[in-house]
C-alpha cells in the first residue's frame, strides 16, 4: 500500500512538473522572441576588424599609427570563435558605425569567461581612455555582473574602440552593444529566465533527495548529486562563477573552474548510470569500462588542479565526455534490447542530454559555427527534459520493481501474510508506546502537561455543555526547593515519585492527576462540587502530612481549589486556581484555600 501510493503520488507530481516546464518554455520564448521585448541589443560581430599579434607585443600606440591601420581584416562572423591562441587578438570598431544617440550612455558586453580584455575608447584627438576586464581584473568591474562589461558614457567624443584580448582559454567573443535602459532590461529579463531554470532543477533534485530519504535507493542519491553538478556545470559556463566569487577565490580557480565542474558532472552522471542500469549485474563488461572511465574522470580532475596547461585538459576533458555519454547511452540501449522496461525513461532523457553536449562539444571544439544558444539554450532545454524524464525513469522503475514484488507476494502468501500481521501488531504496539511517552511525565509516569491540558479542553466543554460540576485541585509541594538543595535532586525525584504514588492510590474513577511542573499536581475533578473538591484536598493534605518520606523531617503539601462558573474560560479557571494556591502559600503552607 505504501508504495502504491508513493507511486500514484510520484504521478500527480511529475504531471505538476510537465505543467511548471510548459509555463517556464513560454515564458522563454517571450522573452527570446524579439518582436515580444521592448528592449534590443546590437551584435557586434560583423562589425569588427581584426588583427592578430602574433609577436604579442604592440601596444595601443603602435595600433594607432599609420603602420598598422590596414592591418585590421573586416569580421566575416556574427561570434567571433579563435581558440586557443598565443597571438593577442585586437578588435577594432568604427564608432560611426554604432554609438548613433550622443545622449545616451552605452554598455558593451561580451558573455564569454576570458582571462583578460582591455577596452581603448580612442577620441578624435588621438588621446584614447582605458578599462579593463576579464577575471584577472575583477576589481575593475562596474558593477558585479556574471558578464564583463565596458561603459561609453560620453559616446559623442569617441571615434574607434579596440579591444584586447589575450589568455589561456578559448578566446571566443559574443559581444553586445545597447543603451543603458535596454541593458537594465536584458537584465531582468535574463535574471527571470535564470531564476526559473535553476528553481526548476533545485525543487526537481530537493524533490527527489527526500525520494532517496524515504527509499534509500542509491540511485536517487546519485541522481540529486547529478543534478547539482549539472547546476554547478551550467553555472559556470554562464561566468555565474565569477558573478558570485569574485574576488573571493584566486585567479587560477576562473581559469579551472569549467574543466573542474564539468570532471566532476561527469563523476556523477557515471555513478548515477552505472547505480541506475544496474550494470554489475546486467552488463559487467560495460560496468568495467565505466569504472575505468571512473578513474580517469578523477584524473583529469586532478590534473586540472595542477597542470598549467589548462588548455590541453579543456579539450581533453571535452572529448572525454563525449565518450563516457556515448558509452552510457549505449548501455541503456543495449539492455532495452534486453527487455529491460526501466531503461525506457532514461533513454529517453539521456538521448536528449547526448544530442545537446554533443552540439556544445561540438561548438567548443570549432567543429560547427559558434553561438551563443550552445552555451545557453542549448544546455538549458536539455538539461530540463533529461532532468524531467530520468526522474521519470526512476518512477518507473520504482513501478517495475512494485510489480516484481507483487508477484513475489503472490508465491508467498501466507507467509507474507503472517509478518503483515506480525509488523502490524508490532506497529501497533510501537503506536501505543509512543502515545504512552507522548502523555505521560517520564518521571512520575503521571500525565504531563500536555495530556492535561488536553483533558482539561474536554472537561471543561462537558461542564459548560452539559451543565455538570467540574473542580480542579493544584497541588505544590512545600519548601520543595530547600528539599533539593538539602538533600539532592535524586532525593527531590523519590519525593515526587511518592507523591504521585500518594495520588494515584487515593484517584477515583473520573479524576485525571497529572504532573503540571516541577513539584505542582494537577488533578481534573469531574462531576465534582466545590465541597467534594475540598474533602478530597484535605484527605491528600492529610495522607502527605502523615506519610514518611525519605527525608528526616515532615513533608507537606498546599492545595488551591477552583470550580467552574458560568463564563469561565480554562485560562480563568486555571488562574483562579493558581491564585487560591498562592492563598494557601500565604496563610502558611499545609492548608487548603478555595478562590
Amino acid at each position: 500500500m505504501r508504495k502504491t501510493k508513493l507511486i500514484h503520488t510520484t504521478t500527480r507530481r511529475l504531471t505538476f512538473i510537465v505543467l511548471i516546464v510548459g509555463v517556464i518554455f513560454s515564458f522563454y520564448s517571450l522573452l527570446t522572441n524579439p518582436t515580444s521585448r521592448s528592449s534590443s541589443s546590437l551584435k557586434l560581430g560583423p562589425y569588427y576588424e581584426i588583427f592578430r599579434d602574433s609577436s604579442a607585443s604592440l601596444t595601443i600606440d603602435d595600433l594607432l599609427t599609420d603602420d598598422y591601420h590596414s592591418s585590421f581584416t573586416a569580421s566575416t562572423d556574427n561570434y567571433l570563435n579563435f581558440w586557443h591562441t598565443d597571438d593577442v587578438v585586437w578588435l577594432r570598431l568604427q564608432a560611426d558605425e554604432l554609438l548613433l544617440e550622443h545622449d545616451k550612455s552605452y554598455w558593451l558586453e561580451l558573455i564569454d569567461k576570458l582571462e583578460s580584455i582591455t577596452m581603448y575608447l580612442v577620441n578624435e584627438d588621438g588621446s584614447y581612455e582605458i578599462q579593463t576586464g576579464g577575471f584577472s581584473n575583477l576589481e575593475n568591474r562596474p558593477i558585479h555582473f556574471r558578464s564583463i562589461l565596458f561603459t561609453i558614457d560620453n559616446p559623442s567624443t569617441v571615434s574607434e574602440i579596440y579591444l584586447r584580448l589575450e589568455g589561456s582559454l578559448p578566446l571566443t567573443v559574443i559581444s553586445s552593444l545597447y543603451t543603458t535602459n535596454e541593458f537594465i532590461q536584458k537584465i531582468i529579463s535574463y535574471k527571470f529566465f535564470t531564476g526559473a531554470f535553476y528553481g526548476f532543477l533545485t525543487a526537481l533534485s530537493i524533490y527527489n533527495l527526500f525520494l532517496y530519504f524515504s527509499l534509500r535507493e542509491k540511485a536517487y542519491l546519485f541522481y540529486v548529486c547529478y543534478m547539482w553538478s549539472f547546476m554547478v556545470f551550467q553555472a559556470t559556463m554562464n561566468t555565474f562563477d565569477i558573478e558570485l566569487l569574485g574576488q573571493l577565490v584566486p585567479e587560477w580557480f576562473f581559469t579551472r573552474s569549467l574543466v573542474l565542474s564539468c570532471n566532476l558532472l561527469v563523476l556523477f552522471m557515471i555513478l548515477f548510470g552505472r547505480e541506475f542500469l544496474e550494470l554489475k549485474k546486467n552488463l559487467p563488461k560495460f560496468y568495467r569500462l565505466l569504472t575505468i572511465a571512473l578513474w580517469l574522470n578523477i584524473l583529469l580532475f586532478v590534473a586540472a588542479i595542477l597542470t598549467p596547461n589548462v588548455s590541453m585538459i579543456n579539450d581533453v576533458t571535452t572529448v572525454f565526455t563525449m565518450i563516457v555519454l556515448v558509452l552510457l547511452w549505449i548501455s541503456g540501449f543495449q539492455l532495452l534490447r534486453k527487455g529491460l522496461k526501466s531503461a525506457r525513461f532514461y533513454m529517453i532523457g539521456w538521448t536528449i542530454l547526448l544530442s545537446s553536449i554533443v552540439v556544445q562539444g561540438l561548438g567548443f571544439l570549432g567543429i560547427i559555427p559558434l553561438h551563443p544558444r550552445i552555451y545557453e539554450d542549448v544546455p538549458a532545454i536539455g538539461a530540463i527534459f533529461e532532468a524531467l524524464f530520468l526522474s521519470l525513469a526512476l518512477g518507473d522503475k520504482i513501478s517495475i520493481i512494485k510489480s516484481e514484488n507483487e508477484r513475489m507476494q503472490q508465491a508467498l502468501t501466507e507467509t507474507l501474510e503472517d509478518k503483515v500481521l506480525e509488523r502490524t501488531q508490532q506497529l501497533e504496539k510501537a503506536k501505543r508506546e509512543l502515545e504512552y511517552l507522548a502523555n505521560t511525565d517520564r518521571l512520575t509516569q503521571l500525565a504531563n502537561r500536555f495530556r492535561l491540558d488536553s483533558m482539561m479542553d474536554v472537561a471543561f466543554k462537558r461542564a459548560a455543555n452539559d451543565n455538570q460540576p467540574l473542580s480542579i485541585i493544584l497541588l505544590d509541594i512545600d519548601k520543595f526547593k530547600t528539599v533539593n538543595d538539602t538533600y539532592g535532586h535524586q532525593v527531590g525525584d523519590a519525593i515526587l515519585i511518592e507523591t504521585a504514588k500518594l495520588l494515584t492510590r487515593i484517584q477515583r474513577e473520573k479524576d485525571v492527576i497529572g504532573r503540571w511542573g516541577g513539584e505542582e499536581f494537577l488533578i481534573i475533578c469531574q462531576e465534582t462540587t466545590e465541597g467534594e473538591a475540598l474533602q478530597l484536598s484535605e484527605k491528600i493534605r492529610s495522607l502527605m502530612e502523615q506519610h514518611a518520606f525519605p527525608i528526616n523531617e515532615p513533608l507537606t503539601g498546599s492545595f488551591g481549589i477552583a470550580s467552574y462558573l458560568p463564563g469561565d474560560t480554562v485560562h480563568t479557571l486555571i488562574s483562579r486556581c493558581d491564585k487560591a494556591l498562592y492563598q494557601a502559600k500565604l496563610n502558611g503552607r499545609n492548608r487548603v484555600e478555595v478562590f
